[in-house]
């Protein structure tokens, strides 16, 4: 059966971009006849707030969204769910791109970092030396083929889409696996088939399906993905989750309907299925 999920990050409280990607993920799901997965990505415990955990809920409730796997409160998110319960699954995949050669010790910061600047790849720094990320090497040429939930398949190139991303993080940040790596296992162990994402994943996307391609994780480099314009504030910038009025927590309270966001999706996903977004 199709599977598709929800990944909301409970970093801050949730605002209208995250809003219009679960909608468009419903819409998208009841279209193919899948199931939705709630998946929270607390990876960063760091950043983690309970009463961030508990806005998902409480917005996806608000919202109208139903779900069939994953949690269904902040409780059993923590017991069963989190990310931080799967570390030995991430670190087990980390080992095996750096045993194969895919991996290099950085000491540059996030920052700092240019594929095209970066000496730490010809550099040889032993992995256990202190303070170092673990990158991923891209080569240059390499090339994934992404398949659309419309059938049309693209070609892309993680290189040029972004620098080399970290796979393991610098002791200081807490020396756990990174993004990347955790959201492509969580996807591919829970057999996820369908993916919808904004435009600013984009490059997210040709990095995991490059590391499914290194890693022999087949089932997701067969998943079928949708990536959407994001919706921007009054100056054009990209929406950030916040604590003021522009969350979603503050719409609650305010005693507003989810109805005007739930139009705003579906006519961005009409748009996009007539090329026209």
């Amino acid at each position: 059966m199709p599977l598709t999920r929800l990944a909301p990050t409970p970093s801050g409280y949730l605002h209208a971009g995250n809003a219009i990607n679960f909608l468009i993920t419903e819409e998208v799901a009841r279209g193919i006849g899948a199931s939705i997965r709630l998946r929270i990505d607390d990876l960063d415990a760091e950043r983690v707030r309970a009463a961030y955990v508990d806005d998902i809920f409480a917005s996806l409730r608000w919202l109208g969204i139903a779900w069939s796997e994953g949690p269904r409160d902040r409780m059993g998110h923590e017991r069963m769910h989190s990310q931080l319960l799967r570390l030995a699954r991430y670190e087990e995949c980390v080992h095996v791109l750096k045993e194969q050669g895919d991996l290099y010790a950085c000491i540059c910061s996030r920052s700092g970092q240019k594929r095209s600047e970066c000496e730490c790849r010809k550099r040889d720094l032993p992995f256990t030396a202190p303070n170092v990320s673990w990158r991923l090497r891209i080569p240059s040429d390499a090339l994934v083929r992404m398949e659309a939930i419309d059938g049309v398949a693209l070609w892309l190139s993680p290189a040029r889409l972004m620098s080399e991303p970290v796979m393991r993080q610098r002791a200081e940040l807490g020396g756990r696996p990174a993004y990347q790596i955790a959201s492509l296992c969580d996807d591919a162990d829970h057999g996820v088939t369908h993916i919808v994402r904004g435009n600013d994943l984009l490059a997210s996307t040709a990095c995991q399906l490059y590391l499914a391609e290194r890693l022999g994780l087949e089932s997701f480099r067969r998943v079928r993905f949708l990536h959407h314009p994001l919706i921007t504030d009054a100056v054009g910038a990209k929406l950030s989750k916040s604590e003021g009025a522009a969350s979603l927590k503050a719409m609650r309270e305010q005693g507003q309907s989810p109805d005007a966001l739930r139009e705003q999706a579906l006519l961005l996903l009409g748009g996009l299925r007539t090329g026209k977004a």
